[in-house]
Formats: C-alpha cells, structure tokens, sequence
C-alpha cells in the first residue's frame, strides 16, 4: 500500500488532470440527458398484456389519452359550445394527434322524418343561440348513453375532449403542444386535463425542476453539516468534489449510452451523496487522524489503513445491487441497478485515487496537525455513546430488541401503491384534473378488451354486448363502448328490436352504413376479423387493480373458444403487472442482497462470525426502515422500494469501516475496550459525519413536488439515522460480547 500511495502523490498532476478530462467530456454528454417518467414503458415485451396493448395502440392508432375539459356553469351555452368546437380543432392540428372526440364531432345515430341519419352531433357552422334549441340538443344528449357522463358531466357544468396521441411519438411533446393551444382558446372556465400522458408531462417537469432546486441546496446543507464535523475547508471541499464528479460521470455515461433519466435513475445522485460522501469523509478522516502522529506521512499510513475496509464495503454493496439485475424482471429496476454499480465503482476510484491525488497537492509542504479541539464535536459524541452503550450492555440489548419486535408488527401493516397520481401534491395540474374526471366523468384509466374473430357475426356481438353487461357489474367501471353498441344504435332507430340483429346480413348492411364514420376505426379492424370494447376505470387502488386482474383474467378464459378469443388489457392491468413484479423485486432482490452480504463480507473480513456481525447492523435498520413505514402508513412504491437496497449499502459500509478498524486495533492492542475507543475515534467519527451530513441532505427532500420523493427522503434520513446508531451502539456490544467470550474459552 506505501508503494501505491507514493505512486498516486507522485503521479497525483497526471491523475487530476485525467479526472478532470473525463468529467468534462461526462459533461458535455449530459447536455443530452432526456426523462422518461413512465414506468410501464419498461415492462417487458414478453408480458402477453403489455403486448397486447401495444397491439392495440398499434391497431387502433394509439391506446395513451389526452383528455382535456372546459368547466364551466353551463355546457349547453352558444359560448361555451363554440369554445368546445374550437378547441376540438386545435387538439387535432397538433401533430401527432388523429382522433379527437367531443360534442363537436361525437357521431349521432337518430331515425328523423328523412329517414335514418348518421353524422356529428353538433353542426359546427350553425351552433344554437335560442334557450329552445339549446334545451333540445340538451335532451338528445343526456338521452344518449354515449354522451352523457362521458362527454358531459351529469349536472351539465362540464365538458371534455378526448384525445388519442399516435404510437411511437413523444407524449410528452405532444401533450405541451395540446396544453399551449387549450390554453390559448378565449374561456372565461377553468381548463383541465387528464390522462397517462398528462401525469408523464407534470412529472418530467417537476423531476428537471426538483433536480434544478433541491440538489444545489442539498449539497449546502451537507456542505455546512461537514464543516461543523471537520472545522476546516477541505473535510467540506474534497467529499463534495468527489461526489459531484462521481455524479457527472454517472449521468453522463446514462446519455453516453442512449439510456433516459427514469424514476429510478433519477435518485442515483442521492445515492452517491450517500455513498461517495461516506467513502471520502473516512478518507479524509483518516488523513486528519494520521497528521495527529505525523503530519509527513499521514497520507501513506491513510490510505494504508483506509484502502482494505472501502474496497470491501464497495465491492459488498456493488453485490448488493447486482441482486436487483439477478433478481428482478423489471428493466427499470435493472437499469437503476446497474448505474449505480457503475456509480459506486466511479466513486470507489475516485476515492482511492483522485481524492488522495487532490490531497497531496493541497499538503504539498506538509501540514501542521490539526488542533484536537476543533473536532470535539465529531468525537466527544461517538464516544459518549460507547461508553453508554458498554455500560448499559443488557438495557441497550433489550432496546434493540423492543424495537425490532414493534417493526415487525409494523411490517405486517405495509402496504404497497402503484397510483401515479397519488405521486403528486393537490395543486398539480394532473391530480385536480384526475380529480374532476373521476367526480364528474368516468375516469381516465382505459380497459381494452379485444375479441378476434367474425365481427360480422351475431354471436360475437352478442358476447361483446354481454362482456359489456359484465363490466358494468363493478361500481368503478361506469359505461364501455364498443361496435356493438353502433349496431344496436342503427338497428334500433331502423325501427328493429333492440339488440343484436339475429342474421349476419342484417349485420353486413348496417356496418355498410357506418362505413367511413370516423368512429368505426376506433373499435374494429378494417378487414372485421378483430375489435375492441373501450372502457374506463375511475379508481387505481390496489384493491381494485386486484378485483379487475383476476376477474377479468378469468372471464376471458372462460368465454374464449375456437371461434372467438378474447384478451384483457389496459392501464388497470398493466399497473397490477408493475406491482407485481415490484413486490417479487423486493423481496427476491434483498434476499439475495443480504445472502450475498453476509458470504462476501465473511469471506473478505476472514471470519463467518464477523460477518454475521457486520449483516446485524444492517438487519436492524431493514426491520425499522419497513416498520415504520407500516406504522406511518407509507406505502413501497416505484421511488421507497429504494430504501431497501441503500439500506444495505450504507449500513453494510458502516459496519466493515467499524469492524475493520477494530480488527487493526486487536492485532495491535489485545485490550477490547481499548480497541473498540480507537475505532470510535477514527470509524466512529467518521460514521458520526457522514450519519449527520446525509441526514441533513436528505430531509431537505421534503421541499420536493413529488410525494415519493419526500417520502424517500424522509425513509432515508431514519435509514441513516438508525443504521448510524445501530453501528456505533449495539454493533460495539456484540463486538464486545464476542470477544469476551472469546478470550474466556
């Protein structure tokens, strides 16, 4: 090791400058990061639902809806309905956008004095002005299932305009465009909007802005937190220089490859201020404790002392994370995992090499040791808590134990929440908008049902009439729509019984009708050998994904035959799937993590008993981390199923830096208590800072827009709190009691 750090302080001009190179060209690729807020953009082709909704988007030009509403006191105004007209003919000049429908372009069937008439329910040029006319275009559309609770609310107040963004385009750029031109259209109303595509627009904008505002101001927190443990400039300047070089390669490289910024990705930063503040923060402690002996070859002796424990702690949390690749089937979380591999290995060299580097230029002529009172603060409270701890061994002992035993009544109360607009706070524009379409209308969430086979045949219209009947059966699925309905429409105003036409070419002339309605593209194939019933779900619990998934998976099972397949999809399902495979991620990935942990920390320490010891600390903080989250009732979503894997990160890393520094002291000094000072003096201090600096950085997170994130930053904030105090408390004890009993046998 004295030779591999008299190579970096003679190279250390070469090595900044190549650091330096790297971070710039990182940089200047991260001009080209993009978001991708959506989720289940990353499930699997081979899942048969997510397939299948790509089909039909495919199908039926596109399956993502962008509903935009005018609220208003009265739809059926000459204003408002000219307002309607308006703003249905600016949502389809936007480019991407083929279908739009709205009262003023929502086809009528209706038998007149002329005969049977088919075509759009409002005449554009000739909008009514008289009460007389108005009342009447009132009663035809609140008659029309169609229409009413659909198109326009049932207390008449409110109307909306659905829009169909075109496969394989960016909704996020489509959906601004349709904002401007909605926002642009004379209304004295309030507009809103709704739709997946409207949820991905506000979170991209409020992931670009809560990266703009919150991190700078994170960092100065930290920043402030780290002088008061180091009282000089560089235990502040040389953490934070690592981590937001760490930061850059990482971010540059996710552009470098073509890969987007997700909503896993995008807590990578909070991952390396964690990780890589830890890394340097022992580091440079480890420095300041050997200039206190000497001062010229304090750089040696540290890195001599400090290299062993942070391989050890990164190639263990490295392993950690590679269980997410091995044991999830969620290319999100695949992705998350292997960037922060590649994170914590930037930040493990850069720890090693550049920050060691930076540090011999700044001691170029040696450094005086620092003054022992300034660091008062960083060691009189590690102390204190030893000396507590050893001499309240049964009482500390048995408090761990209460609180394992409360986290795991806790756990029993966890729940999960995959409902992306539970994601935002009250004033967003996609919660209040799902909020009047869920009160109002029928909701935005789409359920596709696809049925292959004769369209043109009565049997098949019959059970897609009775598919619908079924459907309407759940209290959240309010109406459906589909070509069986046109057919009984038609059949109905011909005078016919209603329902389903007995002949298949009764059937063929009344399709012949609805030829070139625009309308018809919407739920059947050109060549009639495949359509769709369209419905909404207005609710995206848990509960209720559940119900439809199992239900809905059954009955197509069961009603499919040789002559006709029938297939479920939509947003409900595919939000059960992302929730599924969330859970088994979970669980599958910290059980291989912890498995992982304990047989490579034994096998590096040299010591099974040892590395069961350094996994208690970090089994300790998993128990209260998922307790608390029962207790306080928040939910493991996309963003807290984190907390898990940084979980065994930081406290894996705490647990071998104690352990290691304890070990050097026992070859040295045999007296245990004597060691376990020396560690708290050295690891203990460092653990202390880097506790309290990342739990300042991360409670600053609740001043962030989005609800997971806050409650990520707060889970993090108790994840260091806990395995901090885990470390410099119970895992000294054990450490204690082992060797004990060691020396007594």
């Amino acid at each position: 090791m004295n030779s591999l750090s008299s190579i970096i302080v003679r190279l250390r001009y070469l090595i900044i400058i190549m650091v330096a190179a790297i971070t710039l060209l990182m940089a200047y690729f991260m001009k080209d990061l993009e978001v991708n807020p959506d989720a289940m953009s990353y499930l699997i082709e081979e899942d048969s639902s997510v397939r299948l909704f790509r089909q039909i988007a495919d199908d039926y030009k596109g399956t993502d809806l962008i509903i935009v509403g005018l609220e208003g006191e009265d739809v059926f105004t000459h204003e408002m309905l000219n307002a309607v007209v308006r703003l249905t003919d600016s949502i389809l000049s936007v480019q991407g956008v083929e279908h739009a429908t709205s009262l003023a372009n929502a086809t009528d069937i209706r038998d007149t004095e002329h005969g049977l008439e088919i075509g759009p329910l409002l005449d554009r040029y000739n909008i009514p002005e008289n009460k007389k006319c108005l009342d009447s275009l009132r009663s035809v559309i609140r008659s029309n299932d169609s229409f009413a609770g659909n198109l326009i609310s049932d207390d008449g107040s409110s109307t909306i305009v659905i829009a169909k963004v075109m496969p394989h385009l960016n909704r996020v750029e489509v959906t601004e465009s349709i904002i401007q031109k909605a926002e642009s259209i004379p209304f004295e109303g309030n507009i809103f909007y709704g739709g997946m595509p409207v949820t991905l627009l506000e979170l991209n904008r409020i992931i670009i802005r809560d990266i703009i505002n919150i991190v700078p101001i994170t960092f100065i927190l930290i920043c402030f937190v780290l002088f008061a443990g180091f009282r000089n400039f560089r235990g502040v300047f040389l953490p934070m220089l690592t981590v937001v070089v760490a930061t850059i390669w990482i971010m540059g490289l996710i552009s470098l490859l073509g890969y987007k910024v997700t909503l896993l990705t995008n807590a990578i930063p909070l991952l390396l201020l964690a990780i890589g503040n830890d890394y340097a923060i022992h580091v440079v402690n480890a420095v300041v404790v050997e200039q206190q002996i000497n001062p010229y070859r304090a750089m040696h002796r540290a890195i001599r002392y400090i290299m062993i424990p942070i391989i050890l702690a990164s190639v263990t949390t490295m392993m950690g994370f590679f269980s997410f690749i091995a044991g999830s089937s969620l290319i999100l979380i695949r992705e998350f995992a292997m960037f922060s591999i590649a994170g914590i290995f930037f930040t493990l060299i850069l720890t090693l090499f550049f920050l060691p580097a930076v540090m011999a230029v700044m001691n170029k002529n040696g450094q005086k040791p620092v003054n022992k009172h300034k660091l008062a603060f960083a060691e009189v409270i590690p102390a204190r808590i030893l000396r507590i701890s050893l001499q309240n061994q049964k009482v500390l002992l048995l408090s761990w134990l209460v609180l394992i035993l409360i986290s795991i009544a806790g756990i029993t109360r966890v729940t999960r929440s995959v409902d992306v607009i539970d994601y935002f706070q009250e004033s967003s524009i996609a919660k209040q908008g799902e909020s009047i379409l869920s009160e109002k209308f029928y909701g935005s969430n789409p359920l596709y049902i696809r049925f292959s086979g004769d369209m043109q045949c009565p049997e098949l219209l019959n059970r897609i009439s009775d598919t619908q009947a079924y459907m309407q059966g759940f209290c959240y699925i309010p109406n459906s729509y589909s070509v069986a309905d046109l057919i009984k429409q038609i059949n109905s105003a011909l005078g016919a019984e209603d329902g389903i036409p007995d002949k298949r070419e009764t059937i063929v002339q009344l399709y012949f009708l609805l030829d070139g309605q625009p309308v018809m593209e919407q739920f059947v194939r050109p060549d009639f050998q495949q359509g769709i019933i369209h419905g909404f779900v207005n609710s995206t619990e848990l509960k209720v994904l559940d119900e439809i998934h199992a239900n809905f998976n059954e009955y197509t099972e069961q009603y499919s035959d040789e002559n006709i397949k029938i297939e479920v999809t939509g947003i409900p399902i595919l939000l059960k799937e992302l929730d599924d495979k969330i859970v088994r991620s979970q669980i599958q990935s910290l059980v291989m993590a912890i498995v992982f942990v304990i047989i490579l920390t034994s096998l590096l320490i040299g010591s099974v008993r040892k590395g069961l010891l350094a996994i208690i600390p970090v089994a300790v903080t998993l128990f209260a981390v998922f307790g608390v989250m029962g207790i306080t009732g928040i939910p493991i979503d996309i963003a807290t199923m984190l907390t898990g894997s940084v979980t065994i990160g930081i406290g894996i890393d705490f647990s071998i830096h104690f352990i290691s520094r304890f070990g050097e002291g026992q070859r040295t000094q045999p007296d245990t208590r004597k060691s376990l000072e020396r560690a708290m003096q050295t690891s203990g201090k460092s653990i202390f800072i880097s506790m309290l600096s990342i739990i300042a950085g991360m409670t600053m997170f609740v001043f962030t827009s989005l609800v997971p994130t806050q409650r990520l930053g707060l889970l993090l904030a108790f994840t260091m709190l806990v395995a901090g105090l885990a470390t410099l408390s119970l895992l000294p004890v054990l450490l204690y009691r082992f060797n004990r009993e060691k020396m007594d046998t």
